[in-house]
């Protein structure tokens, strides 16, 4: 009797401990399906963030890109394919597909815990909202009816803007003569004052300024100002403090101070300046001006001085969209998400 007994509970004892064992399997391949699944999402969410960290500059996107995204407990490989071209409208899908595979010790027996996931994405090229020619927080001063440039569209494919486009206090203001700036209108008064002005002028300044908003190709300092032989090179440039344009160029230069330009200098694309510009000669700016944007931050800054001589600070949205094509992003489709993925 007593030996059945002993045999009962040795075989009771048998049957929990190997319970136990099944449960902490069970919850071990929960956990581990779960690191997987976590791993996989945020490769995912990283490579659409930050495509461009892992090297990959082209815009829009190549045909196909692939990546590993290393992460604490494992790494997920990522794999952008494009599914969808239309070059004529600019318009680019893709699938974005992140196989997430964790790399912690699992119990004997137990293979490595790997999860797919997936979503549909657009490429939304970089796009600039202009509200003028040359648009100055602080208002502009010119001396003389010499032209300025012109808010009409120099590559015809947009409507004209205003010439300029300033607040209303202090305003456009000319010693003599008619309008020096030309457009649709010549003057157009964006608000009543500098700071209302700077809630209608959608430029994300304080993160621009700081470098957090974009990842400029060149920053000044310490980079060195880059060479423009190149004639499809359309940079981002972000010079910190105030700053004389030293010759032609193009693509986007941000100046958190001043800016100087001087002599027969031509810039194609788009100006942000913090502060004032001051404009010595005969300068060509052919794209879209937008100065005194430190307004947007509490700067209280003098109205912008133009000076003598003819300026061309004209509009023109083709090199606008040359400058800002490098400021493109993924942007995942509204319900386009998936995890069952299949992995091959």
């Amino acid at each position: 009797m007593v030996l059945l007994i002993v045999l009962v509970l040795a075989i009771l004892l048998a049957a929990g401990f190997a319970a136990l064992s099944s449960e902490r399997r069970v919850n071990s391949n929960d956990e581990s399906a779960l690191d997987a699944f976590t791993l996989a999402e945020t490769g995912l969410e990283v490579f659409l963030a930050k495509r461009d960290s892992f090297g990959f500059t082209a815009a829009p996107p190549a045909a196909t890109e692939s990546t590993r995204v290393m992460q604490g407990g494992g790494y997920a490989d990522v794999v952008l394919t494009r599914v969808r071209a239309d070059s004529a409208a600019g318009r680019y899908g893709y699938a974005v597909r992140s196989h997430g595979i964790s790399t912690v010790a699992a119990l004997s027996g137990t293979p490595r815990a790997e999860r797919s996931v997936a979503e549909y994405a657009v490429w939304q090229q970089g796009s600039m909202n202009v509200l003028g020619g040359w648009t100055s927080l602080s208002g502009l001063h010119k001396n003389g009816s010499s032209s300025m440039g012109s808010g009409v569209d120099q590559c015809g494919k947009q409507p004209a803007v205003p010439g300029v486009a300033v607040p209303g206090n202090p305003g456009y203001t000319q010693n003599g003569g008619q309008l020096a700036p030309q457009g649709n209108p010549p003057v157009d008064t964006v608000a009543p004052t500098p700071p209302q002005m700077g809630d209608s002028v959608k430029i994300d300044w304080a993160g621009i300024s700081a470098g957090t908003a974009l990842t400029p190709d060149v920053t000044i300092p310490p980079g060195a100002w880059p060479s423009f032989t190149n004639p499809n090179y359309w940079p981002t440039i972000l010079v910190n403090g105030n700053f004389a344009l030293p010759g032609d160029g193009q693509g986007t230069l941000i100046v958190t101070g001043s800016l100087t330009i001087s002599g027969n200098i031509t810039w194609n694309g788009v100006l942000l300046v913090g502060d004032n510009l001051t404009s010595n000669g005969n300068n060509n700016v052919n794209g879209a001006t937008v100065t005194g944007l430190n307004v947007k931050l509490g700067a209280t800054l003098p109205p912008q001085d133009v000076g003598n001589g003819t300026k061309s600070f004209n509009y023109n949205s083709c090199n606008i969209a040359k400058a800002m094509a490098g400021m493109g992003q993924l942007v995942g489709y509204t319900n386009a998400w998936v995890d069952n993925w299949p992995t091959y």
